[in-house]
């Protein structure tokens, strides 16, 4: 990294650092009213995994809640790689967040404030109402009522949103995917068997790409294959949805409705804080 970027990246996050008062502040009237909750740092950050976590095939995912492609893959392709590899004890399959814009940040940080045992459900949930909430007049408080149905409560919701090391491990998280694993774009998948990497899929068009990888890395090949659905077609939309980052304006714009009166001094630092993020979303894009 050349020290003008890591000069600008200290700088972007010293002041994401300065907004933690505002959201603390805001986090403490949204809750005035109603019975504190606190966030267990360690179970939202913990790993979040599909399948049996002694198995040797591992499948790690980079992926953004904001993005068309992995929603095509949470629902198109996920339910016949559950069924060939993941439920069979071959394959264990561990998802990354990589959020593209500040409106897909405030989702994952959301979905993780979930008890780990009930991520898997609302990831698919949330993947599944994409379209629904992320086009809303008010995106946030549409994803506050999406995870209402996953058993959260808006307490909780505001809660996460406020909480400062669960915001700072999701930012870690994306810059070492970026900056150490080259991943540049939603989905990207890494197939390992144990910690050797056998391949890097970051153009998923097929599932036979995916399963055959999968063997590849020592799975067995699964006896009778279901068919594989047809892969989405790409528009000029989801082409522009699966590059790094979108501007820090444009991604600022979608969450700036008020989500009530318990909650709109929160969710005023929560916008302040991701627009910060932004900027360091736009110094780590790279285009394929």
């Amino acid at each position: 990294m050349n020290l003008h970027l890591r000069n600008s990246l200290a700088a972007a996050l010293v002041a994401a650092g300065a907004l933690a008062g505002v959201l603390a502040a805001g986090a403490a009237h949204a809750q005035a009213a109603d019975a504190p909750v606190t966030i267990d740092v360690a179970s939202a950050t913990s790993p979040r995994v599909l399948g049996d976590v002694k198995a040797p095939v591992v499948l790690e995912e980079y992926a953004s809640f904001t993005c068309p492609h992995c929603a095509h893959f949470e629902e198109a392709f996920l339910p016949q790689l559950k069924a060939d590899f993941i439920d069979t004890g071959q394959v264990q399959l561990v998802f990354h967040d990589f959020p593209l814009d500040q409106l897909a940040f405030a989702a994952e940080m959301a979905a993780r404030c979930l008890p780990p045992d009930r991520y898997t459900a609302a990831k698919g949930l949330i993947f599944k109402t994409q379209a629904q909430w992320e086009h809303a007049d008010d995106p946030l408080k549409a994803l506050q009522q999406t995870l209402r149905l996953g058993g959260m409560s808006d307490a909780t919701f505001t809660a996460c949103l406020s909480n400062k090391p669960l915001q700072d491990f999701i930012t870690q998280s994306r810059l070492d995917a970026s900056e150490k694993l080259g991943v540049d774009g939603t989905p990207t998948f890494f197939i390992k068997k144990g910690d050797a990497m056998v391949e890097k899929i970051d153009n998923l068009r097929e599932y036979s790409q995916l399963s055959e990888a999968l063997v590849k890395a020592g799975a067995k090949a699964p006896a009778n294959p279901a068919p594989a659905p047809a892969p989405a077609a790409a528009t000029p939309a989801d082409q522009a949805a699966t590059t790094p980052a979108s501007t820090p304006a444009a991604s600022a714009a979608a969450p700036a409705a008020s989500t009530g009166p318990n909650t709109g001094l929160i969710v005023g630092g929560i916008i302040a804080a991701l627009v910060v993020l932004g900027g360091i979303f736009m110094l780590t894009r790279r285009k394929k």
